[in-house]
């Protein structure tokens, strides 16, 4: 199987199977959903409604405002949304990888096999991001560090290069793990043991993968480019255009993620050699 393969069949499973984005479709719902509901606290029970009467009317008065009170409050309502989209898209990653591997093996997945799945495997999901999410924040922390030091002491900034240069390389670095995901839900391994094997795809297949991501890049830059443009268009009609860009891309963005998923399911499973060929795309 070549790299165009791994999209042309993946389109075609993708249309055979549309219910392959609802996984996503329901985690940005909620997601939104409970950031709206999280900024309607804000304002409505901490900032108060003579906040939104004041701002109307011109007499809004900031020293009327508990800033250092507001501020733990957001903090609060930050990290409400931070655990619950994490949990929320380990979850959906789950599913919609499960789904994608039952796609791949020629079946004709509905949403109870991508629940079964992020039932069963979200938790070490959640685990894989946060260990990778701690080797990405180690070097910003150090290039903070290194920032504080060089204005405390008035050097030339080479710490603070240092440490933006290394950051740079442990990110890229950790694209050795991007099928983490795959390994844990269609392999079943275990959190380390995840890791270590999307590091020896990759290094085994570092050409293909690499072409896949560019060209995965290359087509997320396409999409949001022309997002940008749409959205810009719909800013001049005043709120509806607003509620219509916002719908638009949460369809988009609910059939990027799942399509993409899908093409990485599929080069993972080609390169580990774990999948039942479908008689209809043998060659």
């Amino acid at each position: 199987m070549d790299i165009g393969d791994y999209y042309s069949r993946s389109f075609k499973g993708f249309t055979k199977n549309p219910k392959l984005a609802l996984p996503t479709l329901l985690g940005y719902v909620l997601i939104y959903g409970l950031t709206i509901i999280m900024a309607l606290i804000l304002v409505f029970g901490v900032l108060g409604t003579e906040f939104l009467t004041n701002t109307t009317s011109g007499a809004f008065n900031p020293n009327s405002i508990d800033f250092s009170n507001m501020i733990m409050y957001i903090l609060i309502i930050y990290g409400v949304i931070a655990i619950v989209s994490l949990i929320v898209s380990s979850y959906m990653s789950a599913a919609t990888i499960g789904m994608s591997k039952s796609i791949i093996n020629g079946e004709m997945p509905d949403l109870g096999v991508g629940l079964k799945n992020g039932n069963k495997y979200f938790l070490k999901i959640i685990a894989v991001t946060i260990i990778i999410g701690i080797i990405m924040a180690v070097p910003i922390f150090l290039m903070v560090v290194g920032l504080l030091v060089d204005r405390a002491y008035g050097f030339f900034p080479i710490l603070t290069i240092i440490g933006g240069v290394v950051s740079l390389i442990v990110w890229i670095c950790t694209l050795l793990f991007i099928f983490a995901n795959q390994s844990i839900v269609v392999c079943d391994k275990s959190v380390i043991g995840s890791l270590k094997d999307s590091y020896k795809l990759f290094k085994e297949n570092i050409s293909d993968v690499i072409v896949v991501l560019v060209i995965n890049f290359i087509i997320i830059i396409c999409i949001m480019g022309v997002m940008f443009l749409f959205n810009a268009f719909l800013s001049i009609i005043p709120i509806v255009g607003s509620i219509l860009a916002a719908v638009v891309g949460l369809i988009v963005y609910s059939i990027m993620f799942p399509y993409f998923t899908l093409v990485l399911t599929y080069l993972y499973m080609d390169k580990k050699n774990v999948m039942v060929l479908d008689q209809e795309y043998v060659d």
